[in-house]
C-alpha cells in the first residue's frame, strides 16, 4: 500500500498542463497562459511574447505579424508535435508545433491569413481575469 500512496502525488503531478497542450479553456492552461480555442482541440499558449526570453523552456516566441506574436512549444520533426500540429519552419528561424499552414485557422473568405488578437477575441489569460462587479468608479 506504500508504493501505491507515493505513486498517486507523482502521477498527478505528470497531468499538468503546459504551453501547447490541448485546453477547452484559459482556466486549462497554466497562470500567464491563455487557451487558443480556434486551435484544433485547443492549445495552451502565452501571447504578445518579445522573444524567446519571455516564453517558457522549451518554447519559441514567433512572430505571426508586428503586433502578434505566440510563445509556441519548439520541436526538431512532427513527432515532436501532439496529433493534429505540425513541426513548422515558415515562420521565424526556429520550428515550432502549429496548425498546418494550409489550416483554415485565422482565414477570411479570399483565404488571406486574418489573425485576430486573443484580446479581441475575448479569450483571456488564466489567471488574470478582471474581476467583476464594481469597477471603483461609483459612489457607495
Amino acid at each position: 500500500m506504500k508504493k501505491l500512496t507515493f505513486l498517486i502525488p507523482l502521477m498527478l503531478m505528470g497531468c499538468e498542463a503546459s504551453l501547447g497542450d490541448k485546453c477547452d479553456t484559459s482556466n486549462d492552461c497554466p497562470s500567464g497562459m491563455i487557451c487558443d480555442t480556434d486551435s484544433p482541440s485547443g492549445y495552451c499558449i502565452v501571447v504578445n511574447c518579445e522573444g524567446d526570453e519571455e516564453c517558457p523552456d522549451n518554447a519559441v516566441c514567433v512572430k505571426f505579424t508586428q503586433s502578434i506574436s505566440y510563445c509556441l512549444k519548439k520541436c526538431k520533426s512532427k513527432s515532436d508535435c501532439r496529433s493534429g500540429y505540425a513541426c513548422r519552419d515558415d515562420i521565424g528561424d526556429q520550428k515550432f508545433c502549429y496548425v498546418e499552414a494550409d489550416y483554415p485557422y485565422g482565414r477570411d473568405e479570399t483565404n488571406q491569413i486574418d489573425f485576430i488578437p486573443p484580446e479581441e477575441s475575448g479569450l483571456e489569460q488564466s489567471g488574470n481575469e478582471e474581476p467583476s462587479g464594481d469597477d471603483g468608479n461609483s459612489e457607495p
